[in-house]
């Protein structure tokens, strides 16, 4: 998981787990940004890492807060993945 907290800056993994909506949506758009950034790159160890980060520390927590930014963030990554979408979700959960 170390290769997801470097992809992920922590102020981006506070914000999805925050209890205003507003700020897990900017915190989803930006990681849909690095998601992005990481497809165009080919770095498909450092998406792996971050889709069971969001899958696992997020969405399966007790707190709803973290299940929502965790849904959102999968949403986000999801977008940013495109065409690449469903190799990296079915192999991550």
């Amino acid at each position: 998981m170390a290769d997801a907290f470097t992809a992920l800056p922590a102020a981006v993994l506070r914000n999805l787990a925050d209890k205003l909506y507003e700020k897990r949506k900017n915190a989803a758009l930006e990681v849909e940004g690095i998601v992005k950034q990481l497809t165009v790159a080919g770095d498909h160890d450092k998406i792996s890492a971050v889709i069971k980060l969001l899958v696992h520390d997020f969405t399966y927590s007790s707190q709803a807060n973290h299940r929502k930014g965790g849904l959102i963030g999968l949403a986000a990554a999801t977008v940013g993945l495109s065409s690449e979408a469903s190799q990296h979700l079915e192999v991550c959960i």
